[in-house]
């Protein structure tokens, strides 16, 4: 993001751009007040914060009515960004709300940066960085316990939790500080024993946190599944079944689906990305040829395989070449579930006994009847989650970025540890607390660069 000057006032559409009832145009800076007022038809004053004033708003030089609007002022520091706000809802009509935007600027006012509003309220200290990149978060939330998450870490339960530990490692380094000027002295100011009991004690709170990363990432950001199986084993029925609409065509020719087919749904609250294949099996027709190798091609990109099989009939040439594809290629690299379909028409036993060999979870089901779908989501989620312990968890960690800094304060952390047990120099062991702690301030942006901030709102939507 272009660096810009933060005593510009600044306006951009906070609401979606195209035609609905209700649009919102948000301007923020200490000149906002004053350019309303040149386009409003009555005159705001400071007295009325946070009132929704109906009137018109004019063309600067009053000889157009543009729109009837309603239009609110928020008086710094009591607004989103911290500085004077106005908001001004009019008709969702593109037409109107360029040609409002368009007068403001006249006025002297610039349009907003990718997230300066949201970047103003953190450089304006009414947010910390986690609250403001979970702002982001709760914008793309794609499930409910996505959104909770989001709106968890938004309400400031990550800062609360980073700041807990920041305090005690702060006591932590403050004692080696302390202990380090009365070194001449040879006065101790404290106990190792009970200091490295402490650090383990937040080494176990840190691990806490990065233990249900791999949770809620599955949940900011969604699963890719990927349905393989030789053809007419009923990899587009299951993808219907589960989506539960009829989103591919189903035929008893083999062949059918010859490229990839894409649909997003929900199961137990996971967004997921499913990937109905072209069947895996030789062929000599070029078109379906060309659709198995971009099946192939999905496997590195996936979360989770579903490898289908049919469950009444012995397995052949195809079924057998799938299964050695599944040994070299997939197993020990990405996760598999064995599903043996058409389980309505019977049950072979040798198909059975032989499948048992992958060694991977089995679910008998029939795409067709729905009989055993509610299991094989639930053996979905477990694959996915593995410990589902994280799901009574009320902080998830969900941002990438945070995960990493928790590493690296983690990693500090260990090295204070295990320096203390074998008397490292208490100089040594001061400056990784200090570490630990700016990694940790990383999180929270107690120390951030210019370079970070921008990468960060750069990609928010304009008006926030």
């Amino acid at each position: 993001m272009k660096r810009f000057d933060s005593e510009d006032t600044i306006v951009a559409l906070s609401t979606p751009y195209g035609k609905g009832a209700i649009a919102v145009v948000r301007m923020s800076g200490s000149q906002s007040l004053s350019l309303v007022n040149r386009l409003f038809s009555r005159q705001l004053k400071k007295q009325d914060h946070r009132r929704a004033v109906p009137g018109e708003i004019w063309t600067a030089s009053r000889r157009q009515m543009l729109d009837e609007c309603v239009t609110t002022f928020f008086q710094g520091p009591q607004s989103y960004t911290g500085e004077d706000l106005v908001e001004i809802s009019c008709h969702g009509n593109p037409v109107i709300i360029d040609q409002i935007i368009q007068e403001l600027i006249q006025l002297g006012a610039r349009v907003a940066q990718p997230g300066e509003f949201t970047q103003r309220a953190f450089l304006n200290h009414k947010m910390d960085l986690s609250q403001a990149e979970a702002v982001a978060a709760v914008i793309e939330a794609k499930t409910r316990r996505g959104l909770a998450c989001s709106l968890r870490q938004l309400e400031g339960g990550i800062s609360q939790t980073i700041g807990s530990i920041r305090d005690e490692l702060i006591q932590l380094a403050s004692l080696l500080e302390i202990n380090l000027d009365f070194n001449e002295d040879d006065i101790q100011v404290y106990e190792k024993k009970a200091v490295e009991t402490r650090a383990l004690n937040l080494l176990e709170q840190i691990d806490h946190l990065l233990h249900t990363y791999d949770y809620g990432r599955l949940y900011q950001e969604g699963v890719k599944l990927l349905l393989l199986g030789k053809p007419n084993v009923g990899k587009s029925s299951l993808l219907n079944m589960l989506a539960q609409k009829d989103r591919a065509l189903v035929s008893d020719v083999p062949g059918t689906t010859r490229d990839y087919i894409e649909e997003f749904i929900q199961i137990e609250g996971f967004p997921i990305q499913i990937v109905d294949t072209a069947g895996i099996r030789e062929t000599l027709d070029m078109i379906e040829d060309m659709g198995v190798k971009r099946a192939l091609t999905h496997i590195e990109s996936s979360d989770l395989v579903l490898a289908i099989f049919e469950s009444h009939r012995q397995l052949d040439r195809d079924d057998c070449r799938f299964i050695e594809y599944l040994k070299s290629n997939v197993k020990g690299k990405v996760p598999f579930i064995v599903v043996l379909n058409k389980q309505d028409l019977g049950r072979d036993a040798g198909v059975l006994e032989h499948l048992h060999g992958l060694e991977t979870l089995l679910v008998e089901v029939s795409a067709k009847t729905g009989a055993n779908l509610p299991e094989l989501k639930d053996r979905i989620k477990q694959t996915l989650l593995g410990d589902s312990a994280a799901e009574q968890e009320e902080i998830v960690i969900t941002n990438a970025r945070h995960k990493e800094a928790l590493d690296l304060s983690r990693k500090a952390l260990q090295k204070f540890v295990t320096g203390i047990q074998s008397g490292v120099d208490e100089v040594i062991l001061a400056s990784e607390l200090r570490s630990a702690l700016d990694y940790l301030g990383e999180i929270v942006g107690e120390i951030s660069s210019e370079d970070l901030l921008n990468h960060i709102f750069g990609q928010f939507c304009i008006g926030k």
